[in-house]
């Protein structure tokens, strides 16, 4: 193993801090993809985030087809701006360390410091 390939603390820490960045970002960019797809496709249910998940026919009473797709879409669009902040903030994230990993490994290590031996002896 040479000088350079030794894991330290802090490499360590750079290294952990870039693959969650990457499951972050993998994550984020799964969710952009499907919010996307929900905003050019909508769903043919009243979904309108957690509190509920009606069918189509029977909020009929309450929304038209047109309303329920509007607030549908712009649930997605929202989904969509969300999922897209958190990667270019993971991916920000994950630049930094990742340059900063890779700085660390290219530096040589210092030798470590002998003491001097007393004198007299």
């Amino acid at each position: 193993m040479a000088a350079q390939d030794r894991i330290t603390p802090r490499n360590l820490y750079l290294y952990l801090v870039c693959l969650i960045a990457l499951l972050v970002g993998l994550f984020a960019a799964v969710q952009l993809v499907q919010s996307a797809i929900g905003i050019a496709y909508p769903d043919a249910t009243a979904d309108f985030g957690w509190t509920a998940y009606t069918p189509l026919e029977e909020a009929s009473g309450y929304l038209s087809e047109e309303q329920t797709n509007d607030v549908q879409r712009r649930h997605e669009i929202k989904e969509t701006v969300t999922a897209g902040v958190t990667l270019l903030l993971a991916g920000g994230i994950y630049a930094l360390h990742w340059r900063r990993a890779q700085r660390e490994r290219s530096l040589p290590v210092a030798a470590p410091e002998v003491p001097a031996a007393p004198p007299g002896s």
